[in-house]
């Protein structure tokens, strides 16, 4: 059963509370200020959205080991510098909380270096009777995912965030990343791969929250956005002047996004976006979409993506522990044409 305030909304309620309470009102103005002007490119490392299990552990990447146990051939134990000395692969890859919700920014990008997982666990020999890889970090988060899920070509251990180490907070030394999935089956300080002949079931997963944490198609808002002053969180229409580029992004799972739409009527019409391309499912597709009024006036905003496999996102889809993929809608208020 899923409890009625998500992860997300906690961890945004309790930074309001904690800002209004006695900290400075600009804590509050972040929470709404506009996404950064570069749409689509790397997030910073301090501007990445973090979601923990708890708090972020001190982790000594000279006694940091990961170890690949259970239903294997040769158990492998590997050490921050093996895994440093290995041949490095470089990804561009978006990840997403699944409480992310609609028009949400629990989602970020960044250029990430690390080190293949299949071939490591080609080395280790996964049984025949292996069912799900159990997976855990030093902060005691534990999940799991299906053999054949855990053997993905595209899944990596990063090191690297942006060219520098992982900051703490997002899985010094090592993390693992499993590309299309939501962050919950991504697990940061990743310190054991254990290989089961059983399903495995994680903290999340326990608590209702969705065992195959596949993305669901979704989309948001870059540009235009409220300004970010405090007050404006009590605003509801986005002031611009016409014509005005109005910008987003589009992600799914591993099928991508096939079609982007803009409606500004609500929905009563809709009309094609234009998409950047992408080399991979795996990163936000950027669109824009050009609205030329002829008069000033309130207008009805909404976006739809349509995913590679040909699912479209619905009017609304409230959480229920698998991600939400609702159109995201805003009021823009054309102020001068």
């Amino acid at each position: 059963m899923i409890a009625s305030m998500t992860r997300r909304e906690f961890i945004i309620l309790s930074g309001i509370t904690l800002a209004t309470a006695g900290g400075p009102l600009e804590a509050v103005a972040a929470l709404v200020a506009s996404p950064s002007t570069s749409f689509g490119g790397p997030t910073p490392n301090d501007k990445f959205y973090i979601t923990s299990y708890g708090g972020t552990p001190a982790v000594d990447a000279n006694i940091w080991r990961l170890r690949i146990t259970g239903l294997v051939k040769q158990p492998i134990i590997l050490s921050y510098q093996d895994i440093r000395a290995m041949t490095p692969v470089r990804e561009t890859l978006t990840l997403e909380c699944i409480s992310n919700p609609s028009n949400g920014d629990a989602i970020s990008n960044a250029n990430w270096t690390g080190v293949k997982l299949a071939p490591i666990l080609e080395r280790a020999g996964v049984k025949g009777k292996a069912v799900y890889a159990a997976m855990r970090g030093a902060d005691g988060y534990y999940t799991g995912v299906a053999v054949d899920e855990i053997m993905r070509k595209e899944n990596f251990l990063p090191y690297l965030m942006n060219g520098v180490p992982l900051p703490p907070a997002h899985g010094f030394p090592v993390r693992i990343f499993i590309p299309g999935k939501y962050g919950q089956k991504q697990p940061k300080w990743l310190t054991e791969i254990r290989f089961v002949d059983s399903k495995f079931i994680g903290y999340w997963e326990g608590r209702g929250w969705s065992n195959s944490a596949w993305r669901k198609v979704n989309s948001v808002f870059f540009s235009p956005r409220l300004p970010g002053s405090f007050f404006d969180i009590f605003e509801r229409a986005v002031p611009a002047k016409a014509p005005v580029d109005i910008v987003g992004w589009a992600l799914a799972g591993p099928s991508g996004i096939r079609r982007v739409q803009v409606s500004t009527d609500d929905g009563k019409s809709w009309h094609d976006a234009s998409r950047a391309s992408n080399a991979t499912p795996y990163v936000w597709t950027i669109w824009k979409y050009r609205f030329a009024p002829a008069a000033p006036g309130d207008f009805q905003v909404r976006v739809r993506a349509t995913s590679g496999d040909g699912v479209t996102q619905p009017v609304s889809d409230p959480q229920r522990g698998s991600g939400m993929s609702g159109q995201p809608t805003m009021t823009l208020r054309i102020t001068a044409v």
